[in-house]
């Protein structure tokens, strides 16, 4: 059962990264900006204590405009960083930033915090968090399909705050095969709307 679905997932990540990867730059620019207009817009966001992001692939959601709102409020930023063990599963932790520029080429050819920059710790935060995860694909529950190597997953299943999915919205599908680890987003922001997944 788990090799079948291990299939259906790597079948499925092909055809849909192949069709984000034909939308023109211009096109995937101005949809990027619209998301992030409604995510600052969010409660949530004025709220929340800390921001945790990620440094885009160009063809994912451009999420910088999140950022730079919320250093202007005065927020606290975090951005990922994967650790790849040799004994041990592969794991993400998240590290505060002030700027773009503490973000430097790391795992998967991906922009990311230095091993000293200060570490994100959930228990430090009186106000709560945000997290804006990015995604091949959301289907209508909120789950998530990624790249395969269970990063984000890990992290989410042990965290406690709000986890929001952005994506254009041709990359929201009915239903994604799905396994007890795979983690909902509650929240799906694309260039059209917000959507909730509680009633999924």
């Amino acid at each position: 059962m788990m090799n079948y679905m291990k299939a259906q997932k790597a079948e499925l990540r092909a055809k849909l990264l192949a069709e984000r990867e034909a939308i023109p730059p211009e096109k995937r620019q101005s949809m990027s900006r619209a998301i992030c207009d409604r995510a600052v817009s969010l409660s949530g966001f004025r709220l929340a204590e800390t921001i945790l992001l990620y440094a885009p692939k160009p063809v994912e959601v451009d999420v910088t405009p999140i950022a730079e709102a919320a250093w202007e409020m005065g927020k606290s930023v975090a951005y990922p960083r994967c650790h790849r063990p040799e004994d041990s599963f592969a794991y993400m932790t998240y590290h505060i930033i002030k700027s773009p520029d503490e973000l430097h080429p790391g795992s998967f050819g991906l922009l990311e915090p230095d091993e000293d920059a200060p570490l994100y710790e959930p228990q430090s935060d009186k106000r709560g968090s945000l997290a804006f995860a990015p995604a091949i694909a959301f289907d209508r529950a909120g789950y998530r399909l990624g790249y395969g190597g269970g990063y984000y997953d890990r992290f989410f299943n042990a965290y406690s705050g709000s986890v929001i999915g952005v994506i254009f919205s041709d990359f929201i599908v009915p239903s994604l095969p799905h396994g007890r680890y795979d983690i909902r987003a509650g929240l799906i922001i694309t260039e059209k709307g917000v959507r909730s997944t509680i009633e999924n």
